[in-house]
């Protein structure tokens, strides 16, 4: 009886150590935690951007282009997403790489700026999905260094943000993620958000890995007002300001009072920092069932828990009139 129970301990010990074998490839802790750098300082990014998904994407992209001075862009990626309703599924990087393209056009920039679609959804925990996007972002990340790094802002899924540290740990310190994951509403409890539900093996990963992380967590404040607002502040100023004015009148939904322009934020606070409220916390590690254990932590994260609403929308409203305004 001992003898098997020995034997039976003896297995289980190994199983687990299997197991546990391949998270340690990839997981590691997170050793620095990032900072967000004043006004005036010089950012290299790549936007990787869910943007046929919302209108919200439409304008974070707008508020980017408005600030090169804040901004080194070196290229957008076309991120998937999903909608059952709407069949979007596959379909939905390539919308999302002509969205951006459109974008670019109506702000004068037509190929300025490359453009690639990204990955579907990854289908395994630890293999990445492959994509020009990913390359993209492996082959200007290797480029940078750990003092002047390459960060990576994530808009929807995060899809080609993991799947880029899985293609190439060795961008772990080259890179900083900033990430739209707003589960105000259910933090410090459940990794809940649309980006997140789009492709779980990757939201797991953002917490698990080993690369700096900042999380966007807000924004569901970020209301556009009324259409007045917009017809005013948006409308008059050039090619760009009567497309997205027009965007918001594709709906209902986006033309209402109370429609979160959240992706808005992300832009927005790395523009202007000080607009925004930061907090260090401890990254927890994500439960299969997408719950938050704080139990077993992962190093430390950088997280934005607030944002000013008027002072985000005054952002692109000065931006728009300074850039398209009469001479």
């Amino acid at each position: 009886m001992k003898k098997t129970l020995f034997l039976f301990i003896t297995f289980a010990f190994l199983i687990s150590n299997a197991l546990h074998a391949q998270d340690k490839v990839y997981f590691g802790t997170k050793e620095s935690t990032p900072t967000i750098p004043p006004k005036g300082e010089k950012l290299k990014v790549i936007i990787v951007t869910d943007a046929s998904n919302e209108i919200d994407d439409v304008w974070a992209i707008s508020l980017a282009l408005l600030h090169p001075e804040r901004f080194d862009i070196l290229g957008f990626v076309g991120s998937n997403y999903d909608h059952t309703f709407l069949g979007i599924g596959p379909k939905s990087i390539q919308t999302s790489v002509e969205t951006i393209e459109t974008i670019l056009d109506k702000a004068g920039l037509k190929g300025k700026y490359p453009v690639y679609p990204g990955g579907h959804p990854m289908q395994y925990e630890f293999h990445p999905s492959k994509s020009e996007g990913v390359d993209f972002i492996v082959q200007e990340a290797l480029k940078c260094t750990p003092s002047d790094p390459l960060w990576v802002i994530g808009l929807g899924s995060p899809t080609d943000l993991a799947s880029a540290y899985l293609s190439n740990p060795e961008i772990k310190d080259r890179v900083i993620m900033f990430w739209h994951a707003r589960t105000e509403n259910t933090w410090p409890y459940r990794a809940h958000n649309y980006n997140i539900k789009g492709d779980m093996h990757a939201s797991r990963m953002m917490f698990h890995a080993p690369f700096p992380l900042i999380i966007f967590d807000t924004g569901t404040h970020l209301f556009a007002g009324n259409l007045e607002e917009t017809e005013r502040n948006i409308k008059p100023y050039g090619a760009l300001g009567e497309y997205l004015y027009n965007y918001r009148l594709k709906s209902d939904y986006y033309k209402s009072t109370t429609k979160g322009y959240f992706d808005l934020g992300d832009i927005a606070a790395l523009v202007d920092p000080e607009i925004a409220k930061w907090e260090v916390v401890k990254c927890p590690t994500v439960t299969q069932y997408m719950d938050y254990n704080f139990f077993e932590t992962n190093g430390s994260i950088l997280r934005c828990y607030d944002i000013d609403r008027d002072k985000t929308f005054s952002l692109l409203y000065q931006g728009m009139q300074e850039k398209y305004g009469t001479k």
